[in-house]
């Protein structure tokens, strides 16, 4: 339901729109019945891969690509091919997106591509930085439910004023997809602000939520 929020955040390190790409050859394979079959993943990126292969693919398969030290798992459907040779062969070239990896592996193809560590020590010091969301990228990537949701939390915390028929003054940033314990949950942050009548003043609050990709499981984490 959230995967647009991902499309958002594996842009350029500017406004994460357009992934950084990173060039190869590195070595892989595909999944072909019982055997993983090597081929040459020609580049890589947060949203999907390029592949050369002497065997046709169907439209979608499991791959391992090793990056660095690390060999990554990643399933993806084929968005084109184009037929041509290899060492005077007959082979395929293919460009994939992905449909599925896991959490960890797509925080370190996101490190890889950064030309960051893949192997980090301390995972919490490596966690993606939060992305700034505009207002209309916060209508188009998180359902309104969600949003009330979260709102409502603030509201109970009192962190923002009761919510009325006006816009809310909050900034949502976003920061990706990590993994706690089995569940991979989307980082969320708001900012909101609350403004003291008898004193004038304002205090300013930033929260940081977790939640899955229905927009169930919503996790506080401060």
């Amino acid at each position: 339901m959230l995967n647009g929020l991902i499309t958002f955040f594996t842009g350029s390190a500017q406004n994460r729109r357009k992934y950084p790409r990173r060039t190869g050859p590195f070595k892989a394979w595909v999944a072909l019945g019982n055997a993983w079959n090597g081929l040459l993943c020609l580049d890589v990126s947060g949203s999907g891969l390029g592949i050369v292969s002497q065997t046709p693919l169907g439209g979608e398969a499991n791959f391992r690509v090793q990056l660095e030290s690390r060999i990554v798992t990643i399933r993806a459907k084929r968005v084109w091919q184009q037929p041509g040779t290899l060492q005077n062969k007959p082979a395929w070239k293919y460009g994939f997106t992905f449909s599925g990896i896991g959490a960890d592996d797509w925080d370190a193809v996101v490190r890889f591509c950064n030309n960051q560590a893949v192997a980090v020590e301390n995972k919490a010091q490596s966690e993606l930085e939060l992305v700034r969301l505009k207002a209309d990228d916060v209508a188009r990537l998180i359902p309104k439910r969600l949003q009330d949701q979260l709102l409502a939390i603030l509201v109970e915390r009192r962190r923002l004023a009761p919510l009325d028929d006006k816009t809310p003054l909050v900034q949502y940033s976003y920061g990706g997809v990590i993994k706690r314990g089995n569940l991979a949950l989307h980082r969320l942050a708001i900012h909101s602000r609350v403004r003291d009548d008898a004193t004038g003043g304002v205090t300013s609050y930033d929260t940081r939520f977790l939640f899955d990709d229905n927009g169930g499981n919503i996790q506080v984490e401060g």
